[in-house]
């Protein structure tokens, strides 16, 4: 049986009702993340430098940033359907086309520390129906992650996937170079339960709250702790690495608020909502910690969250950890605590 192809598979997205009109969008962002693939691939190659100096690392990020965004708008330019692309790390609304009905949301390229050392990176988008007409505005995006129609990540490593979502589960496609196009190689990809694996930047553990410290404890002290189990810590600095790792992988992959004020946080609309919504997709959720991520209501562009994503049993174990942190500065707070003597002799 032939291998089904990501463009038969938005061919019979596309016929539906549903999808019909924003199938082309798809599309044109496969072959932007194609292109981009080609790109990445070549690395310190993509910088046009005079004389026999090499290219500094910050150099060859700006360069691939600009080429994968450039990309994405060269291939999006004509789609009627299309109104405006919002891009990650920008304030500035692309318009496309002012009756159009859609709206794109484009994280052109994450995860670029990982260039240093070759390992992965990765491209992140979603797809609104706008809710006015004429030329679009930020405000016009600022729509909570229940909204969503289509999310997808790509992932540009040892090879280049896509994982995508247009609210039907979630499916899996591998890049086949030799044919240029993608195949599809994961059908309804679902995350596995009860997985003993975690992803947090541990680097930061002095200045975790105080449930994600409760949750990480648990976990290193293995079989001899509370969980019963021995559990595997991975990271690698890369939020659509993590989440990919969760859908095929299954566990928990983490990123709390912390009391560092340059702590990295996940913008909302360009990268925690499209990852919430594949991840629920997949049989998974994802929470803030106080609150289910897709129910965010954006207060700007750059709205940033912290985001604790993976399978129901682990997600709901965080959630309920700040639940009882919160709960318990309540009780303590309560005027009847004040004068009251906790221990005694």
């Amino acid at each position: 049986m032939a291998s089904r192809t990501l463009t038969q598979y938005l061919l019979d997205f596309g016929a539906r009702e549903k999808g019909g009109e924003f199938a082309q969008i798809l599309s044109a962002v496969s072959v932007a993340i194609k292109l981009t693939a080609s790109t990445v691939a070549r690395g310190p190659l993509i910088v046009d430098q005079a004389g026999s100096q090499l290219p500094s690392e910050e150099q060859v990020r700006r360069a691939l940033r600009r080429q994968a965004t450039n990309a994405l708008l060269a291939q999006t330019e004509s789609l009627d359907q299309l109104a405006g692309i919002s891009i990650a790390g920008s304030t500035k609304i692309q318009q496309v086309n002012a009756d159009g009905r859609y709206l794109l949301l484009f994280e052109a390229m994450h995860g670029m520390t990982n260039l240093a050392d070759n390992l992965p990176v990765g491209s992140a988008f979603s797809v609104l129906e706008r809710q006015t007409r004429g030329p679009c505005t930020a405000d016009d995006f600022l729509q909570p992650g229940t909204n969503q129609l289509s999310a997808g990540v790509a992932l540009y490593g040892p090879r280049t996937v896509l994982t995508l979502t247009t609210g039907e589960g979630v499916d899996g496609f591998t890049l086949d170079r030799e044919v240029g196009n993608f195949v599809l190689t994961g059908p309804r990809l679902m995350i596995p339960p009860e997985r003993p694996v975690f992803a947090i930047n541990a680097t930061e553990a002095p200045h975790w709250p105080a449930p994600v410290k409760r949750y990480v404890e648990e976990c290193v002290l293995g079989a001899e702790g509370p969980r019963g189990r021995d559990y595997t810590m991975r990271w690698n600095a890369s939020a659509l690495v993590g989440a990919y790792r969760v859908l095929t992988s299954g566990g928990l992959f983490l990123v709390p608020q912390t009391d560092k004020p340059d702590a990295w946080l996940a913008p909302l609309l360009h990268n925690a909502a499209p990852l919430a919504f594949l991840a629920e997709q997949a049989g998974g959720a994802a929470t803030t910690g106080i609150q289910r991520v897709l129910e965010v209501v954006p207060e700007g562009l750059t709205s940033r969250v912290p985001l604790f994503l993976g399978c129901v049993s682990e997600v709901e174990r965080i959630r309920r950890y700040f639940t009882e942190e919160r709960d318990a500065d309540r009780e303590y707070s309560h005027p009847l605590f004040r004068n009251r003597t906790l221990f005694t002799d």
